[in-house]
């Protein structure tokens, strides 16, 4: 199998590797190859700084045939979004074959730029997306330069808020818009039949997007929708090996995951 995110027999199973350092996160990866992983996602946040390097990430990335996607995302250890893209470019030097961006990188006040926008989801006032022209024309240059060595580029909006199915479409557009390869968009949930609503936003988006997408949503209700999304079109879930200190718990196991596919 090559290392890429793109291409495979949908729902991709992604093992989410939350573990502190090089060899918890060797280990973690082994143990979700064997439950039926196709691609893992490593939370380098999550990771002790010492391991934030070339060489330990050339050492997991090395244990495994399976594409490895890189996410850095805020941890209160000061970095600036700069900083934090730096280390995901490490890690795609290593082999890494995809990096999860945010779509408010380079702009941690994103919500008040949206004063004004007319786009469908502005009204919603969603975190995690700038519209500020100067950010969003770094970003596509970043995109590209991750392009240039090789990487997938997922770009991800934890909105915080509950969307409409025109306000997701509006929003996954949008991020569509600055050339990556996936969309993923995660909302809030704060019902079933606001759930039972986004499992049909995920038959339009399949509809009107030409990149793969996985649209969710945080918290209690997205135990249902994590599993059930990818069959009316998201591209991929996130699962774990088992439970333990590091771990959402919202996440289904990988293995259940494999049974129920």
């Amino acid at each position: 199998m090559s290392k890429t995110f793109l291409g495979h027999k949908r729902p991709i199973l992604v093992g989410s590797i939350r573990q502190p350092t090089v060899s918890d996160a060797i280990a973690d990866i082994k143990n979700c190859e064997h439950d039926g992983a196709d691609a893992f996602i490593l939370h380098i946040h999550l990771m002790e700084e010492e391991y934030h390097t070339f060489d330990s990430f050339k050492q997991i990335a090395d244990r495994t045939p399976l594409p490895i996607m890189a996410i850095n995302y805020l941890n209160g250890n000061g970095q600036t979004d700069e900083e934090k893209t730096a280390v995901q470019k490490e890690a795609v030097k290593a082999g890494f074959a995809c990096v999860d961006m945010r779509a408010n990188t380079f702009d941690r006040d994103s919500r008040s730029g949206l004063t004004g926008c007319k786009a469908a989801f502005a009204a919603a006032n969603p975190k995690e997306i700038s519209m500020r022209p100067e950010t969003i024309e770094k970003q596509k240059q970043t995109i590209h330069e991750f392009h240039e060595m090789g990487s997938e580029v997922l770009m991800s909006a934890h909105v915080d808020v509950e969307l409409s199915e025109e306000q997701a479409i509006s929003l996954a557009l949008e991020i569509e818009s600055r050339g990556v390869d996936i969309v993923k968009i995660i909302t809030a949930c704060h019902s079933y039949e606001h759930a039972l609503h986004m499992l049909n936003t995920n038959v339009a988006l399949k509809k009107h997007l030409k990149v793969p997408f996985l649209y969710g949503c945080s918290g209690y209700h997205g135990k249902m929708l994590r599993p059930l999304s990818p069959l009316f079109g998201s591209m991929l879930v996130f699962g774990h090996h088992q439970y333990a200190a590091m771990s959402n718990t919202h996440k289904p196991l990988l293995k259940d995951m494999k049974k129920f596919f």
